[in-house]
């Protein structure tokens, strides 16, 4: 983030890169990945129409029927212990991340954390005989509550 980023006056100088990211589950493991799908929370609402005021829809929030998920993929085979077996009830929450330069920590600039996590389905890559490639799965993790945290410790600032 930038010193001209102000309340009034936001001219949007520092966009986050979409290649630097790490992910940690139950603070403990830090899980190399090669992409995290992207993600989304969306709430459902129903349309009420009055009757006398036809231009008008109330819109009122339905009960959640699906689970909010995101989907990591990462390289099979890389940890002794994985830290993602599927079933796995989550107990801490899972920590997304998102730097904006190669220096680590020293560029967090946002984390995405999710909770009451737990794990609903693994999918392994493709394997090809024909083509050399590494094996991939991909881990589809369902949450109960996202939380983004914008950080900037650049300059010694939080």
């Amino acid at each position: 983030m930038s010193d001209t980023n102000k309340v009034y006056r936001n001219k949007g100088l520092d966009p986050l890169v979409n290649y630097n990211f790490m992910l940690r589950v139950e603070a403990l493991y830090d899980v190399p990945c090669k992409k995290v799908h992207s993600f989304r929370r969306e709430y459902k609402y129903e349309y009420i129409q009055e009757g006398g005021l036809n231009d008008y829809v109330h819109m009122r929030r339905r009960p959640a029927s699906n689970p909010f998920t995101f989907q990591v993929e990462r390289y099979a085979g890389t940890d002794y212990f994985d830290p993602l077996p599927n079933g796995a009830e989550l107990i801490l929450p899972v920590l997304l991340f998102v730097f904006g330069g190669p220096d680590g920590f020293k560029s967090l600039q946002r984390t995405y954390a999710f909770t009451g996590c737990t794990v609903i389905a693994k999918e392994y890559g493709e394997l090809d005989a024909e083509q050399s490639g590494l094996l991939t799965e991909t881990v589809t993790i369902a949450y109960r509550e996202m939380l983004c945290l914008d950080t900037n410790t650049q300059n010694g600032r939080l």
